[in-house]
């Protein structure tokens, strides 16, 4: 791929149907904003340098709302034995996911080619898609379908429906009866600690019952050998959205959970002598105090909260997560502190937010980034 002008190209997805994804459509009619904006497909963009950013093919969407609708979440797994390849998911009642090729011309001109037909991801409504290089060199596609009331968790192996297995995670934890009457698979994220070498190891977040699931994968001829091996019970009623682990070598067993029912974060630690999670910390806030009063609208709609993703700065160092109805991103430093006595390294988060910024429009749903060489 081309266009040395910028560092990154990014992929941004989108809501192409008006009312969509939000949980309090049924029973409070929708949070009020212009139904009449709504995304036109999948956009791309380059990030220079500078840090600038700017629309590539003069912001025509490269995958149109007709070609493939609601495509709400993306995934750029970048290896495997094919050329780097953008997941898609199309988030509707018949969930649909399909891969694509990319190419980048001298011009920075972005295609994008179908790299096959549309697959079925096993459930309804899929938010979720990400990717893992599997053991043989081949990749692993996992998505989550959150309108699935069992809650399926789909796992596809080297983009061959032979080799797609879906899981179930059970009733949901009922904390709340409007949102978690069942499961609700959210989002799911490559472990980086693994048991086999032969092996992937993948949490999965369920919204709906309060926990995060975690599987050991092994690819079969024609099959996936799926394990369940430990699950992590959230605060209840918190409905954990999505997991991320710190992508500093040295901090990799930590990762930090949104929870977007409570509009929280939670830093977590996977153990490195059995492989298990475990909280070790409160669960902090991304509100103000006091927000909001009760005389205004966004108190009507779960008191204010309904936090969406958090991640990691490349570094480590930071968390920025957003939450939306107070419509910010957060910033938030990660506190080392090194216990001398017991020589145990803890983790916590510091509750005073470094900065607060404006969140991007509600018809933009995910985005993916790919480094150019």
């Amino acid at each position: 791929m081309n266009g040395s002008e910028y560092k990154y190209i990014g992929f941004i997805g989108c809501y192409t149907k008006p009312g969509q994804a939000d949980p309090f459509e049924g029973s409070h009619g929708g949070i009020p904003h212009d139904r009449s904006k709504i995304g036109r497909g999948v956009l791309a963009i380059g990030i220079d340098k500078n840090g600038r950013l700017s629309y590539l093919n003069n912001g025509a969407p490269v995958i149109k709302a007709e070609d493939l609708p609601n495509p709400s979440y993306l995934s750029f797994n970048g290896h495997g034995r094919d050329q780097a390849r953008l997941c898609v998911v199309s988030e509707l009642e018949e969930g649909k996911w399909r891969p694509f090729r990319l190419e980048l011309d001298r011009n920075n001109h972005v295609k994008l080619q179908a790299a096959g037909e549309f697959f079925d991801t096993g459930g309804s409504y899929p938010c979720h898609v990400t990717n893992a290089l599997g053991p043989d060199g081949a990749d692993f596609t996992f998505i989550c379908n959150y309108g699935e009331e069992k809650g399926v968790f789909s796992i596809i192996y080297n983009y061959n429906t032979l080799g797609q297995k879906s899981v179930s995670f059970g009733a949901g934890s009922r904390a709340n009866l409007t949102r978690q009457q069942n499961s609700h698979a959210h989002s799911s994220c490559v472990a980086p600690l693994t048991t086999h070498a032969s092996s992937v190891n993948v949490c999965a977040v369920d919204l709906g019952s309060d926990s995060i699931i975690q599987f050991t994968l092994t690819p079969k001829t024609d099959d996936i050998e799926c394990i369940e091996t430990g699950r992590l019970a959230a605060p209840a009623g918190s409905g954990p959205r999505s997991l991320m682990f710190n992508p500093n070598p040295a901090l990799r067993n930590i990762a930090i959970v949104s929870l977007e029912m409570t509009a929280e974060l939670w830093l977590i630690r996977m153990r490195p002598h059995d492989g298990c999670l475990e909280g070790i910390c409160n669960p902090v806030s991304l509100l103000p105090n006091g927000w909001p009063g009760d005389d205004t609208t966004e108190s009507q709609f779960n008191r204010g909260r309904w936090a969406s993703d958090a991640v990691w700065s490349p570094d480590g160092k930071y968390v920025y997560a957003a939450a939306r109805l107070h419509d910010t991103i957060s910033v938030f430093k990660l506190n080392y502190i090194v216990d001398g006595y017991r020589q145990l390294a803890s983790h916590s988060i510091v509750v005073e937010n470094l900065a607060a910024y404006a969140s991007c429009q509600a018809a933009c749903a995910a985005a993916a980034f790919a480094p150019m060489p």
